[in-house]
């Protein structure tokens, strides 16, 4: 939930003397989580945070009935005109404003203000400045309650994730096969069973299907899994509402007594590449330094670089966790790949550390979750690979 205090104090740290977070029809999806509804106006709609003093939403009269139930002051208009001189009145004294912008589009999912609003704003001496890390300390954060549900959810994926590697062992003890599409439908029939809910499919890859980033299994042409094969198996749940984070784990088995040598050693390559950008955020909280998304992905992908697979690593190292709509939520990625990621890793938010190598013949990648506690520093919640699963 939204915490006005704690975006207050970090807009005074930071000298940012007031956030606005301006909409139009649903488009800033920072607006919506500060708010804790979802909707889709038809108007602009815009919410002033001070440095101090109470938030003000400016919104037209035709949209009033989609804010009936936000507790918030409103400021009613009709016209454009009107429109401008009360944001101009809300912006007064507000020198260096934070928005949901971003430096050359750098940052996609912190940039929803349209160009003509950051001119217009600029044109009437505003400094512009990115809301990305005061959206993370303020929205993003994860409050207990966000924790606990994390917590059980990781509990509930771990124990789903046993029971799918033993449906592959069964099978490859009784001399049979399991499809790609079964296992896949097994994990949903567990999330359904144990009341929890996923956005998209689980991910479930046998030998050279797993060397594919974007492979999911369908009922017509799935692989079969059995004995000698390699399984990279990727899911995410949680309980059911958006006040509580999910749990996202990958994890691959081999079903067989002697693992390849070049699966073991991308294996190993992985993990290291996992190990050494966790190390690498817990050094920088230890030190009392703070480190940039951009800067952990940089760690991760230069192993795997070095070991000649640079071109083989096709994604960020880690996305956002959190509270919110969506399983990638809108904090800090670790990335310099897809986007230049500058926000820093902060305490109370979460992410993923997922590396992986994607070659031909079969595809690498281990996921943990981790939460930077605030005192305890960042913290691993999930179970963590070090060996491939034995499923012979």
């Amino acid at each position: 939930m939204f915490s006005l205090a704690e975006a207050q104090r970090f807009m005074a740290a930071e000298g940012i003397d007031g956030w606005l977070m301006h909409d139009y029809r649903g488009s800033n999806l920072f607006f919506w989580q500060v708010l804790g509804v979802s909707r889709t106006p038809t108007r602009r709609a815009m919410l002033v945070v001070p440095r101090s003093g109470a938030p003000v939403l400016l919104i037209h009269t035709v949209d009033q009935f989609f804010f009936h139930d936000v507790a918030i002051e409103k400021r009613i208009y009709r016209g454009w005109e009107e429109m401008r001189a009360l944001l101009r009145q809300l912006l007064v004294g507000a020198k260096r404003l934070a928005t949901e912008y971003s430096d050359e589009g750098a940052v996609p999912n912190a940039a929803f203000v349209d160009a003509g609003t950051i001119e217009l704003l600029r044109s009437w001496g505003h400094v512009i400045v990115t809301s990305a890390d005061l959206f993370q300390v303020s929205a993003a954060a994860w409050d207990d309650h966000a924790i606990a549900s994390h917590k059980d959810a990781c509990l509930l994926v771990s124990g789903i994730k046993d029971a799918a590697f033993d449906q592959v062992r069964s099978a490859v003890r009784a001399g049979r096969t399991i499809s790609e599409y079964a296992l896949q439908r097994f994990i949903l029939s567990e999330f359904e069973r144990l009341g929890l809910e996923t956005e998209g499919q689980p991910v479930v890859q046998a030998n050279a299907h797993s060397g594919i980033v974007s492979y999911e299994p369908k009922a017509e042409g799935s692989a079969a899994i059995g004995a000698g094969d390699w399984l990279l198996i990727d899911f995410w749940a949680r309980h059911p509402g958006e006040p509580n984070v999910y749990a996202d784990i990958a994890w691959g088995g081999f079903a067989g007594s002697v693992v390849p040598q070049k699966l073991q050693d991308v294996f190993d390559l992985v993990r290291r590449a996992r190990d050494a950008a966790l190390d690498a955020i817990r050094l920088a909280f230890e030190r009392g330094e703070t480190l940039m998304g951009y800067e952990v992905d940089d760690i991760a992908r230069g192993i795997i670089a070095a070991a000649g697979h640079r071109d083989a690593f096709h994604h960020r190292t880690g996305h956002s966790m959190g509270p919110g709509k969506r399983l990638h939520a809108l904090g800090v990625n670790l990335d310099n790949l897809e986007t230049h990621d500058t926000r820093r890793i902060l305490p109370r938010t979460g992410f993923s550390i997922e590396p992986g190598v994607y070659l031909p013949e079969f595809g690498v990648r281990l996921e943990i979750n981790v939460f930077v506690h605030p005192t305890d520093g960042p913290t691993v919640t999930t179970p963590i690979q070090d060996q491939i699963v034995d499923l012979s």
